[in-house]
């Protein structure tokens, strides 16, 4: 038998229990995007970045409730 010990920073859902999927919705995004145009035409990416101007949303992504509440420690454990 394994033993696989308890996360105690786990992001689990109040309401359903949920601590596999959740969504992050970020209203007002600016996106840009550099691009290299190669040889033949077609293009690759060479940098691309993101920066939020408006509210940002955390969902339970089972239930779809509200976890804005969890989004700091969202934030900080993506790795």
């Amino acid at each position: 038998m394994a033993f696989h010990p308890k996360v105690i920073n786990l992001i689990k859902c109040p309401y359903c229990g949920n601590d596999k999927d959740f969504i992050e919705i970020i209203d007002d995004v600016v996106t840009t995007t550099h691009y290299v145009q190669n040889t033949d035409g077609s293009f690759t990416i060479e940098e691309k970045s993101s920066q939020a101007l408006g509210d940002v949303k955390f969902f339970c992504g089972d239930c779809e409730e509200d976890l804005t509440s969890f989004h700091q420690r969202f934030s900080e454990m993506i790795f």
